[in-house]
């Protein structure tokens, strides 16, 4: 699943690794990353159709991945990320 980190004035494009309904761990594409610890999430949980936007938290990276932690989903966020799980 593609995921468009926002950073600076700019947008940069990973994938996740693992998803739950209070966190993500993504894969970086090429250099860079860990810009900043506090970010805007775009998670396209379904491609062209299906996407939310959250705030997160960095809370662990290493060379090639990146762990976050959403801060205060809405109920409707939360609710549509535990659907996405359940059919997964």
């Amino acid at each position: 699943m593609p995921v468009t980190r926002q950073v600076g004035n700019g947008e940069r494009v990973y994938f996740v690794s693992d998803l739950s309904p209070s966190g993500v761990k993504i894969r970086r594409q090429g250099p860079g990353g860990h810009e900043q610890s506090l970010c805007n999430l775009e998670l396209h949980l379904v491609p062209g159709a299906m996407s939310t936007v959250l705030t997160a938290r960095r809370v662990w990276h290493d060379d090639d991945f990146e762990a976050f932690e959403f801060i205060s989903p809405s109920f409707a966020q939360q609710a549509l990320l535990e659907r996405m799980l359940d059919n997964y």
